[in-house]
């Protein structure tokens, strides 16, 4: 018996996204988090007319792509609620540029580069995953590189048109690196608050000993 999706997490990565994931999944959620297949499709351009019903099997999906496609995904499950995740931008963007450039960086050789690289014996890793994250990256920010002034305008960006387009009864805004856990999310989701901790993953910043999620 297929799902209805219930919840939309509309929050960009490194806002606490695997937090909520985890907190959902207590909660007894079937929930994704960082979906790397289901609408590749989309993505690379193969598919000019997606269907977004792609998430019937699950209860919720958190982070991008699906973060990105949030618009197209609340018409699609019409009656989901929507987690936008957010963080101060500064130390979003501090996370934000050790993450992507430093720990999972996109590697700058083009695909027709690195065939012609291949041919020559040439064993620098790429897989397919690289791939999809230059073009998620490109698609959210602009470029696969963190460049300051861009991202930190794509993520204000984006969290104001959630909160503009998003119906206020059904959506919250939770600040997780804040402390904001089970009291704002539970009745949010007219669920009862679990008898442990909320989970925050990620507990130590790369420039900051303040807690924080991601």
């Amino acid at each position: 018996m297929a799902r209805m999706l219930e919840v939309i997490g509309a929050g960009l990565s490194r806002t606490g996204t695997n937090s909520l994931h985890l907190a959902l999944e207590a909660l007894g959620l079937r929930s994704l988090h960082f979906d790397r297949a289901r609408l590749n499709d989309v993505l690379d351009g193969t598919n000019p007319k997606p269907d977004f019903r792609v998430y019937d099997d699950l209860d919720a999906v958190v982070d991008l792509p699906g973060a990105y496609f949030y618009p197209e995904l609340l018409r699609a499950y019409p009656e989901s609620a929507v987690v936008l995740t957010v963080r101060e931008v500064e130390s979003w963007w501090r996370s934000i540029e050790v993450h992507f450039n430093v720990v999972a960086p996109v590697p700058e050789y083009p695909r027709m580069l690195r065939r012609a690289l291949n041919k020559l014996g040439w064993s620098g890793k790429h897989d397919a995953i690289d791939d999809f994250r230059r073009r998620l990256r490109n698609h959210v920010y602009g470029s696969p590189v963190a460049q300051e002034f861009m991202y930190k305008k794509k993520y204000r960006q984006h969290n104001e048109h959630v909160i503009a387009t998003t119906p206020p009864e059904r959506l919250l805004v939770m600040d997780i690196s804040a402390g904001e856990g089970w009291d704002k999310l539970c009745p949010f989701l007219q669920r009862a608050i679990p008898n442990a901790p909320f989970p925050h993953s990620h507990q130590t910043d790369y420039d900051n000993p303040a807690p924080w999620v991601g």
